[in-house]
């Protein structure tokens, strides 16, 4: 069976190993993400490749990557996370060296992909992967088919506005980790730079009734975001990934908070984890390889 060289790169780490066309990871590993720039991050790629060169039965190498990303060129046009490599050929580039066919794609449409492939949506023609961690990523099937957008930008649900006492946030200012840490800092009187983990504020909340109602509020805000996209797109299921999936209650809080809104009767859809949590990068990332 053949294999894909899969490359999942993150802000912090880049994780890769091969996956065969059945969607199994062979084998996997991870290493810090190179941020000195473009040249020392290619070669850092081509380094990966390197170790699966042995392999005659490898089709290609396909990247899952956070940013705006023109799959057909392979071009990151936009990366926070990674600005150096904005606007650079990254798949010709690493075609060009590796000798091998190359294909980019943005990381939450990874993620959709590989919940299409052999996840929890593989007999849905219409469906919406949310990943909530660091930021807000999604990724959106209908009819059968992964949405990109006219500029490369579809399924960007970190961008919806949303309003506030304060004025206009957008959902990764309040429905992402992130946002959850910093509503937890505010009430502590924290200082922005200090390291708080979201798995802490979660433990506090069992003896803490004003971090449990932060943790509530913060769900309301995610359940927000849910009730909009479902009305708007009206898919069979939305699924939910990113860091966040681990917690065991995370549907049962969800569909709580659904209840809370008076017209998700109207709007309703089912709710899921995504199945692949760690390895969804590696896998949809493969599958983008078979089935462009």
């Amino acid at each position: 069976m053949k294999k894909v060289i899969s490359i999942d790169i993150g802000g912090t780490f880049i994780k890769y190993g091969l996956v065969n066309e059945a969607g199994t990871v062979l084998c996997k590993d991870k290493r810090a993400t190179v941020k000195s720039g473009a040249e020392d991050f290619v070669n850092e790629l081509c380094e990966i490749v390197n170790l699966y060169n042995d392999h005659s039965d490898v089709l290609g190498v396909s990247i899952s990557m956070p940013g705006f990303i023109n799959n057909r060129a392979g071009i990151p046009i936009a990366c926070s996370h990674l600005r150096f490599i904005e606007n650079y050929r990254l798949q010709d580039e690493l075609a060009s060296r590796t000798n091998l066919e190359v294909r980019v794609e943005n990381d939450a449409n990874c993620v959709a992909l590989a919940e299409k492939f052999s996840g929890n949506a593989t007999e849905c023609e219409d469906f919406i992967c949310v990943t909530i961690g660091t930021g807000i990523g999604g990724g959106i099937y209908l009819n059968n088919k992964l949405i990109r957008g006219k500029q490369f930008k579809g399924g960007e649900f970190c961008y919806m506005m949303t309003k506030d006492k304060e004025g206009h946030q957008i959902l990764s200012q309040n429905s992402s980790i992130t946002a959850l840490i910093d509503m937890y800092k505010e009430y502590k009187k924290l200082d922005k730079t200090v390291e708080v983990l979201g798995d802490e504020i979660f433990k506090e909340a069992e003896t803490d009734e004003n971090v449990e109602n932060i943790i509530h509020e913060w769900y309301g805000n995610i359940a927000r975001m849910i009730f909009n996209l479902s009305s708007i797109l009206n898919p069979e299921k939305i699924l939910i990934g990113g860091g966040v999936s681990a917690r065991e209650d995370l549907i049962y809080q969800l569909e709580n908070a659904l209840k809370e809104i008076p017209w998700w009767h109207f709007v309703e859809c089912k709710l899921e984890k995504c199945k692949h949590e760690n390895d969804a990068g590696l896998i949809g990332a493969a599958y983008n390889f078979i089935n462009p």
